[in-house]
């Protein structure tokens, strides 16, 4: 287990930042905040965990931290996952997105996975207006494509609440 990724926020995590920068700073708007946190459950985090057992247990000490992103956006990591929730708009991903990212069939509109430096894998969802990401940390011993299956399952439970 990486104690650092708990900490350090993943690329597309740059990208939010970047982009809610250059749209009139972060929201304190507290629904906004809450949002991504709100839908990060313990129950759903635990459900689709590529940890085992003493490594969630370690990791879930560390409550949920959320944030605004932009004017209506929101993050949250908890349990070794960081979830987005309208960080920035589907044309500035599509305008950052390059040959690492590759899609992903069956998940929303539009999906696109790709492996962070063997740190975290992480997906890119658009839904309607919505955009999600997830980056998930990689324990250690496995890999991002190992993991593929549970950021995937955690998207497909999590389209149905962005609506």
């Amino acid at each position: 287990m990486r104690l650092g990724s708990l900490i350090v926020l993943p690329a597309v995590v740059g990208l939010a930042s970047e982009t809610a920068a250059g749209q009139a700073g972060r929201s304190t708007a507290p629904a906004a905040a809450n949002r991504a946190c709100s839908l990060l459950t313990s129950q759903l985090v635990t459900q689709v965990t590529a940890y085992d057992k003493k490594a969630l247990d370690l990791v879930m000490r560390v409550p949920p931290n959320g944030s605004a992103l932009g004017a209506n956006g929101s993050e949250c990591t908890y349990g070794g996952i960081t979830l987005q929730v309208d960080p920035f708009t589907a044309a500035y991903f599509e305008k950052q997105r390059n040959k690492t990212w590759v899609p992903v069939p069956g998940v929303g509109e539009a999906a696109y996975f790709r492996d962070n430096r063997g740190e975290w894998a992480e997906l890119y969802v658009r839904a309607g207006t919505h955009v999600m990401t997830i980056q998930m940390d990689v324990p250690m011993g496995r890999t991002a494509a190992s993991i593929q299956p549970n950021v995937i399952n955690l998207a497909k439970t999590l389209l149905p609440q962005l609506k």
